[in-house]
């Protein structure tokens, strides 16, 4: 065998196997699969050393295709896949990057693009290679809470922060998609240049350039995406785009933390709790709170939402009241991470200075909280929280005396 790449191709059609073959002529060889026979597939890659796989959608076998990729994906991992059809259309992307494609390419786009392309995901090869033998593969935090207001994007944009600060040279992305959109930028007084949404719309395009010339940054290094203050397009989301930006992201942030405070219960809610590594609950020590976040805890297990490592942070914790953090835990049948502090003019000087809390009030209980708490996530993520057996005690007796809707 030569020393030149080698590309495997997946496809029935003679036309489409002569395009590659002129396209990628200076790039490497292209071998031609003799059948979609996934043990068959498996047995080319190790045997030519294949540096990527192209796969051919066909209309007519969109469900197939896909679960043929989602079987080589799951295989080889590491092995860049990209999908190809003669007239793509949005639903066959979506449904190729949600299998596991890293791109989509077509034989009416003009050869270079296709060079580049091929070239770009031999980069992303060795970084994810790199990526999984450090093993630094991305963890994902998600703070819920079902009340909107301030406090989940003040938490969870300094737990952000505090795992930037802790480990500066890792990449550290906050999503806050919570109800009010956009606080955490008016915080910092980051002008919102580019949103969540618009990273929805450039699925395809997502790569280090991207991400380091046009994401939001703060001087920490952290990395903040946004919901636009007039999100119109957000019910035009699907649960695919969704996976296929979050898969995306994973690969590039070593820590991705998703601020879903307000945020009603639906699909978009469910698909970005079930993608969580762990999950925070953030709950206030009053009726009304617990209530609420009860009901909300209670619908993700209706409808069978997968969430991670899940447990209970109690916020604006006075210890001398009654409930206690403890029993509150008890209620809701998660177990107690940790509590913080009211500290009001605290939050309040930093919410009007554009400065974090580690600068403006680097020794309040509630900055030292938050530190301890990002300590330990970032110290090791796959620490398994028992939980708390029983939900009876206080939060059963607000439940009997306060019935859903």
């Amino acid at each position: 065998m030569n020393n030149r790449p080698h590309y495997l191709l997946i496809t029935s059609s003679k036309d489409i196997t002569h395009w590659m073959q002129t396209v990628l002529h200076d790039e490497g060889e292209i071998v031609q699969a003799d059948a979609d026979n996934l043990e068959r597939v498996l047995q080319l890659v190790d045997a030519v050393q294949a540096r990527a796989v192209f796969c051919e959608l066909n209309p007519g076998r969109l469900a197939q295709d896909a679960g043929f990729m989602e079987g080589l994906t799951a295989a080889k991992p590491l092995l860049p896949v990209v999908a190809l059809a003669e007239t793509p259309d949005r639903q066959s992307v979506l449904t190729a990057l949600r299998a596991g494609a890293r791109d989509f390419i077509s034989p009416d786009m003009r050869p270079g693009e296709v060079v580049s392309l091929v070239r770009r995901a031999m980069t992303r090869e060795v970084s994810d290679n790199h990526r999984a033998a450090t093993g630094s593969e991305g963890a994902m935090t998600a703070v819920a809470s079902a009340r909107p207001g301030g406090d989940a994007t003040m938490f969870a944009l300094h737990l952000a922060l505090a795992l930037q600060e802790q480990n500066p040279k890792d990449e550290v992305l906050l999503l806050d998609l919570g109800v009010p959109a956009g606080d955490s930028l008016q915080y910092l007084g980051i002008e919102p240049t580019y949103t969540f949404v618009d990273a929805i719309r450039s699925l395809r395009r997502l790569d280090d350039t991207l991400i380091n010339t046009a994401f939001p940054k703060h001087d920490s290094g952290l990395r903040i995406l946004a919901m636009p203050d007039d999100a119109l397009d957000v019910g035009r989301i699907t649960s695919a785009d969704l996976y296929v930006l979050l898969n995306a992201l994973k690969r590039h942030f070593r820590q991705i933390v998703i601020n879903l405070g307000g945020v009603p219960a639906s699909d978009f809610l469910y698909v970005l709790l079930g993608r969580a590594d762990r999950t925070l609950m953030l709950v206030e020590q009053s009726v009304p709170s617990c209530k609420q976040n009860r009901t909300l805890l209670q619908k993700l297990r209706d409808n069978k939402v997968g969430v991670g490592q899940v447990s209970l942070v109690v916020d604006r914790y006075l210890p001398s009241v009654p409930p206690d953090a403890e029993t509150i835990a008890k209620g809701f049948g998660i177990p107690l991470l940790s509590t913080l502090p009211s500290s009001g003019m605290a939050r309040l000087t930093m919410m009007n200075s554009g400065e974090s809390l580690f600068t403006s009030a680097p020794r309040d209980p509630y900055t030292l909280a938050i530190r301890k708490i990002a300590h330990g996530l970032g110290r090791d993520a796959s620490v398994a929280l028992k939980p708390v057996s029983g939900h009876t005690g206080w939060l059963g007796s607000i439940t009997s005396r306060f019935k859903p809707s």
